[in-house]
Parts: structure tokens; C-alpha cells; sequence
């Protein structure tokens, strides 16, 4: 994962006032609201002058200083009636997502000031988010939401995208334009063969896959897999991660089908490994599905499933999601919950002249992700515009049949969630056969960086 995501975010506060107000009133006003408190609660780093200034001057030095100092966002608090100029000015130059801040209050004008700033900013078209009302859970949760999503943002536009193989199964929706992804995210795309990939997995020496062998076999609850498979495994685990860093990839996706499962292994265990680490891989290379996991993982520290949406229950409002083995593990609650399977033969090349399959194995992780509150996601493009799809949903338990979809409900993991959105408007408004399942309710933050993005949410 960047390293920089790790990092706690450094917003930047600045508080701005009537010119007319005289340093005693100022010091009262700025004491009454705290705000450097109020602020720092949401687990941030704060850039503040310690005052509030009244002039176009004083704002834009004071945000030039805040973005020095690695502010990814500004917070500006209106704590009197203000001359609208000050913060339009300081926006203009500061070149940082605003929030205008107002607590509306019977003993100040801070809601006044906040109304001229608002609509002068839309007059003269800077996007910018508003939280106005007491400081309580509400606001707190939308403050905190943008400042995350500020953060992640810039992290991102710093973020370098790995690309292993190319299109997979012709999926149309999982193509991106790697310009596009620079000119609206910032992101660089680099593009490696898969065959770079087989090659130094074939020169880790034994010594450090046996070792890795031997624990992974410990840790698994079940091992149903050859120790052939997992020396490969172990084999593309290692030489997957030196690649990585290496190119100074922050994510990563990697095609698979089929110069991987046909020649030398399917990458399953490896790439939910990977993410297990920190490190975003999508399977099939699919760019918008890596997108999408990378910035969730940012948001929430915690792995994402990617997975096949496989079949829908529309009158009970519930799907089952799927995939072909390579969710991470501490999805299922950690090693000992899950199963390794073999990979299913039907998953190589058919080749007519044998009448068999041309899958060289691989070790999926078997497993039904836990009950609890998800969300669903999806980046995609709608005539080449991004577009984001995402909902609440809730992972509930289901009596899952292992003998179920010809076999295959013993060997991948699953997902049965009940979907919080309309149904009609689910099914329409899928990006792809592809959808991303992250534990945890991250929609407030996705639709914060939606609109940081100017990306429409579905």
C-alpha cells in the first residue's frame, strides 16, 4: 500500500471574520467554538493560523502555508458575517478541496457569513462541501467523511497502478484508458507481461518457499491441494511482491486467463495473499475493480472482496456473489476459517485434441464471508464518463450448498447479501459482472469522493 496512506490526514483550518471585529471579540468567538478541538477529535492532523483572518491577503498566505504542510483539504470556518471574497480568493489559490463550516449560533452571525461564502462560490463555480448545524454525530460523520475522502484523493494522485497481462476474456468493462486515469485521478499506469511474472516466481530458490510452505499448512484449517501447488504458490507470492516493489506499484490487477492457469499456476492463494498484506490486486485485470478496491482499502485499512455477482433474488431483495479464489483471507475472519481447494480444471483452456483442460492448478481459499453490514461499489464508465454504483447492503448467513453450481460451492468463497437499494435500480445501474464487497458502511466517504471527483453516484 502507498505509504503515505498510512498516515493520519493534515486538513487544513482556517476561521474568517468581519474586518470590524476587534481582538478581544475575536478571541472570545474562536474560544466558544474550539475548534481545533472539534477538529483534531476526528483523528487528524490540524494546520491552523491559531486566528481568524479578515482579509483576501492573510487567507491566501495562510493556505499556501497549509499546503506546504501536506494539508490535502481546507476547512474554513465562517465565525462572523465576512467579506465573500476572502474565502473565494483563497480557494482560487490553495488549489485544495474547500469545506465552508458554519455552527449556527443565537450569539454570532457565522450563519450569515456562511450563506454569502456559499453562494459566492457557486457563483463563480468552485465545488466545494458545507457542513452548517450544531457539532453533533451528523455533522462530525460528514466532516469526517470529506476529510477522508480529501485525504484519499490525494493519495491516490500520487498512486502508481501495475498492470500484469492484458485484456482478460475480452471484458469490455474492465478496460480503462490509462490517460484518462492520469488526467482525472492523477494515477500512472505501468504495464508488465505475465510471463515476467512466471519467470521470476521460477528463480526463487527453495529455500525461502519452503519455509512459507510448511506455514501456510499450519495455518489453513484445511489443506486439499498438492505441495507442488503451494511451492508455486509460494513461488508467484514472493516473486509477485518484489515485482511490486520494485516497479513502485501501489495496486496492482493481473490478467491470469490464461498464460498463468495455463502455463503455470492460477494465482488465487497469491493474490488474496496480496491483498491479506495490504497490497490491492484485482484478478482478470480489471482496472476499474482494482480502482475501486484500492480506494476502499485506503478508506477502511481492510482488504476488499472482489467478486462475480451470480445470482439475484429480487422479490427477497438478495444476491450471491462469488469468486474464482482470490479473496483475501482475513475476509473470512483469518487462515484457520478456511479451506484450501483445488483449482478447478474447467477453469484452463479446453483443448479439443486431448479432450481436457489445460489448468496447471491452484489453491483457492474456500470460505463464506461473515454476517454483517457491507457496502457494495463499482467504478465504471457510462459513453466514457466515470460513473460510481455503490449501495449498503447487509452479508447475512445462508444454508450454502457445497454441492451447488456443479461442485464449484466447495472450492470459492462466497457472499449472500441482501441489497439496501431498490432493486430495479441494482440491477440497472450494474457497471460489470464484476462488484467490489467491503465490510462496514463506507458510503458517506465513497459519495465524498465522488463528488471530489465529479463522478455521479448511481
Amino acid at each position: 500500500m502507498n505509504a503515505t496512506s498510512a498516515r493520519r490526514p493534515v486538513i487544513g483550518l482556517l476561521p474568517v471574520k468581519d474586518p470590524r471585529i476587534d481582538p478581544a471579540l475575536e478571541k472570545q468567538l474562536l474560544g466558544r467554538a474550539d475548534l481545533e478541538t472539534k477538529v483534531r477529535a476526528l483523528d487528524v492532523e490540524v494546520v491552523w493560523p491559531g486566528r481568524a483572518v479578515a482579509t483576501e491577503e492573510e487567507a491566501v498566505a495562510e493556505v499556501q502555508r497549509m499546503r506546504a504542510a501536506g494539508a490535502c483539504g481546507i476547512v474554513y470556518f465562517t465565525s462572523w458575517f465576512l467579506r465573500a471574497n476572502v474565502i473565494v480568493g483563497a480557494c482560487r489559490h490553495s488549489h485544495l478541496p474547500a469545506l465552508v463550516w458554519s455552527i449556527p449560533d443565537m450569539d454570532d452571525t457565522s450563519l450569515i457569513g456562511f450563506g454569502v461564502t456559499h453562494g459566492s462560490l457557486d457563483e463563480v463555480g468552485f465545488r466545494h462541501e458545507i457542513v452548517c448545524d450544531a457539532w453533533n454525530e451528523a455533522s462530525r460523520r460528514k466532516m469526517s467523511a470529506w476529510i477522508q475522502a480529501c485525504h484519499v484523493k490525494s493519495v491516490v494522485a500520487r498512486s502508481r497502478y501495475g498492470h500484469v497481462g492484458g485484456k482478460c476474456l475480452s471484458m469490455m468493462t474492465a478496460d480503462a484508458d490509462a490517460n484518462q486515469w492520469r488526467r482525472e485521478f492523477g494515477i500512472d499506469v505501468d504495464h508488465a507481461e505475465q510471463w515476467t511474472l512466471i519467470h521470476e516466481a521460477e528463480r526463487v530458490p527453495e529455500a525461502e518457499t519452503r519455509p512459507l510452505v510448511e506455514r501456510w499448512k499450519s495455518e489453513f484449517r484445511a489443506v486439499d491441494v498438492s505441495d507442488d501447488v503451494l511451492t508455486r504458490s509460494a513461488r508467484l507470492y514472493l516473486a509477485g511482491r518484489a515485482m511490486f516493489a520494485r516497479n513502485r506499484w501501489d495496486f496492482a490487477g493481473v490478467k491470469c486467463q490464461f498464460e498463468l492457469l495455463d502455463n503455470y499456476l492460477a494465482p488465487c492463494l497469491p493474490i488474496a495473499l496480496w491483498n491479506d498484506d495490504g497490497f490491492v490486486v484485482a484478478c482478470e485485470t480489471d482496472m476499474n475493480a482494482a480502482l475501486t478496491m484500492y480506494v476502499l482499502t485506503l478508506f477502511s485499512g481492510s482488504p476488499v472482496m472482489f467478486s462475480d455477482i451470480q445470482y439475484l433474488n429480487r422479490e427477497e431483495r438478495w444476491a450471491r456473489f462469488l469468486n474464482c479464489g482470490t479473496a483475501a483471507t482475513r475476509l473470512a475472519g483469518g487462515k484457520d476459517k478456511i479451506a484450501l481447494c483445488n483449482c478447478p480444471e474447467i477453469q484452463g483452456t479446453y483443448d479439443e485434441s486431448t479432450g481436457k483442460h489445460l489448468c496447471k492448478g491452484g489453491a483457492c481459499p474456500h470460505f463464506i464471508l461473515p454476517p454483517g453490514p457491507v457496502t457494495l461499489a463499482r467504478f465504471g464508465r457510462v459513453q466514457g464518463r466515470y460513473v460510481l454504483h455503490a449501495c449498503p447492503g447487509e452479508s447475512f448467513a445462508y444454508p450454502h450448498d457445497e454441492n451447488g453450481l456443479v461442485g464449484l460451492g466447495a472450492v470459492w468463497p462466497f457472499a449472500y447479501v441482501k441489497i439496501h437499494q431498490d432493486m430495479e435500480r441494482f440491477v440497472a445501474n450494474l457497471r460489470a459482472h464484476h462488484m467490489c464487497i467491503i465490510p462496514g458502511d463506507w458510503m458517506p466517504q465513497l459519495e465524498a469522493l465522488a463528488r471530489l471527483w465529479d463522478v455521479p453516484v448511481l
